[in-house]
């Protein structure tokens, strides 16, 4: 056998499942609840939504991973596809690198959630947030002005946050599964 030979990530590929059916489940919760959708439609949203920040993601891993140090390229295959840290002198850095590569994932994950989900809305013409005013009187003006807010503000930042909640959600969930798996696998060990 070669110095090359390949490799299936099997591990991988079925917690990537397990992630994506939690994360499709507790997302359709939260945005049937705040969103006011009916079950099938927040489910495939969700389900749409979810495939797409995963696509999206693999595919800035990959086109990513190449451009990293050798060092930290050998701990990041290593980590993803085999949970396991390389001895190496970036293996005490691991963690905090972790946690930044985590909140990036958050971030980008929840900008293409929003995104998506509008684009999808607005496909299928279930999008319902109100237009943006165009002319307005100046004694209307003078209202919006004094409260701060309008219809379409309102509702989008209701529409944000509900995504936002069903993001934070699926992530505390799954980041749980991860510290469960490492504290089971660990005491396995």
């Amino acid at each position: 056998m070669g110095e090359l030979e390949p490799v299936f990530p099997l591990k991988a590929v079925i917690f990537q499942l397990l992630f994506l059916l939690v994360a499709i489940a507790l997302e359709a919760m939260v945005l049937r609840q705040r969103l006011r959708l009916g079950y099938r439609p927040s489910i495939r949203y969700a389900a749409a939504v979810n495939l797409l920040a995963v696509v999206v993601g693999w595919f800035a891993f990959l086109a990513i991973e190449p451009l990293f140090e050798p060092r930290l390229q050998a701990q990041v295959i290593s980590y993803v596809l085999f949970d396991n840290l390389i001895n190496n002198s970036l293996k005490p850095q691991m963690g905090w690198i972790i946690l930044v590569i985590g909140l990036v994932a958050f971030f980008m994950t929840l900008i293409i959630k929003l995104k998506g989900l509008e684009l999808i809305m607005r496909a299928l013409g279930t999008w319902n947030l109100p237009d943006k005013p165009k002319d307005l009187s100046r004694k209307e003006r003078y209202s919006r002005s004094r409260t701060g807010t309008t219809l379409y503000k309102e509702a989008a930042s209701q529409f944000a946050i509900a995504v936002l909640q069903a993001n934070a959600l699926s992530f505390s969930a799954i980041l749980l599964l991860l510290i469960m798996r490492s504290y089971i696998l660990g005491s396995v060990a």
